[in-house]
């Protein structure tokens, strides 16, 4: 294996690295060694001459005594140290060995469970995607800090902003004030708003079970209260000669988009968040938000009131359109 098992304890260490540089060990085994030899011939030498009774024994005991671990010591660590280490290390080595071969079967079968999910998850970060709720008040809340954050320009779309310029629903309430707080703190900063133009309203009216002139009359409030109360200036509001297919909200960051049923208002309807770098920031940054510059949006009327006046005449023609239809 690459990598063998060491461990740290001073004792028990016995690893080559863990030998490199104890060349202290070296001289006490050659210390005992040469001082064991060195009583051994002593002693023998005082046997030789006979002047002693007791010393030659004695010294020759001492010597063996010291000389003897030295040199079993360096017979031990010359010859026999490596093969009682890959001894030692045998175990955990086959130990590691299984569960890296357990681990990779393990993170196989998981991978394959969820691969699904995984795929999933790959394509949500590259759609951008950043969360998906069921209303459009859960989705404003958590679109909030992207607003507060914003330094530059802030867009607009819907058709007539009732929820979110007119309820006194705290989520709405929360937003719009964040809203009107950064317009005035920051000067740089430009709001654009982009209305269902009245002329249009009532194409939604029948498929949303709502009389009509309604909706018509929500946009003018909801444009009397940014020009009137909220101070935008007039031409960063326009109006659009069609029904809205999303609410939506666009920082330089992130977008809100808050699609419109058919037969259901998009308020209550799911939305979701997607941050700038994923496709569908860039899809619906041309293809939806980009409609403030088309010829489809209108600039407003000096004479709000002009709007006001014509409800009637534009709910006849949406109904003469119906009758023309069934005709």
């Amino acid at each position: 294996m690459d990598n063998p098992i060491q461990r740290d304890d001073i004792i028990v260490n016995i690893t080559p690295e863990a030998q490199k540089g104890h060349s202290s060990q070296k001289l006490v085994y050659l210390l005992l060694i040469s001082g064991g030899l060195c009583a051994i011939i002593f002693g023998a030498y005082l046997l030789y001459l006979k002047n002693h009774e007791w010393a030659p024994e004695v010294l020759i005991a001492i010597g063996v005594a010291i000389a003897a671990p030295g040199i079993l010591s360096f017979l031990y660590r010359k010859y026999m140290l490596d093969e009682i280490k890959l001894e030692i290390q045998r175990p955990a080595l086959d130990f590691k060995a299984k569960a890296e071969e357990m681990i990779a079967e393990t993170t196989e079968a998981i991978v394959g469970t969820y691969r699904l999910e995984i795929d999933l998850l790959k394509s949500s970060k590259s759609a951008g995607l950043k969360g998906i709720y069921n209303t459009r008040q859960n989705g404003i809340q958590s679109f909030l800090s992207y607003i507060e954050t914003e330094q530059r320009e802030i867009i607009i779309v819907g058709s007539s902003l009732k929820g979110l310029l007119l309820d006194d629903n705290s989520e709405y309430l929360q937003a719009r004030q964040l809203l009107v707080r950064k317009k005035n703190e920051n000067s740089q900063l430009k709001i654009f708003f982009l209305f269902t133009h009245p002329i249009v309203a009532d194409l939604r009216a029948d498929q949303e079970n709502r009389p009509r002139t309604v909706i018509g009359k929500e946009i003018i409030d909801s444009i009397e209260m940014l020009v009137n109360v909220w101070k935008i200036n007039p031409n960063h509001i326009r109006l659009y000669v069609g029904t809205p297919t999303n609410f939506g909200i666009k920082t330089s960051q992130a977008m809100l988009l808050n699609p419109y049923p058919y037969m259901k208002e998009a308020f209550a309807s799911p939305c979701f968040i997607v941050e700038k770098g994923g496709f569908i920031f860039t899809h619906f940054e041309q293809s939806h938000f980009n409609a403030w510059n088309s010829d489809m949006a209108k600039t407003l009327k000096e004479d709000l009131s002009y709007y006001r006046t014509r409800l009637e005449s534009y709910a006849k023609a949406i109904g003469d359109l119906y009758k023309m239809d069934n005709e």
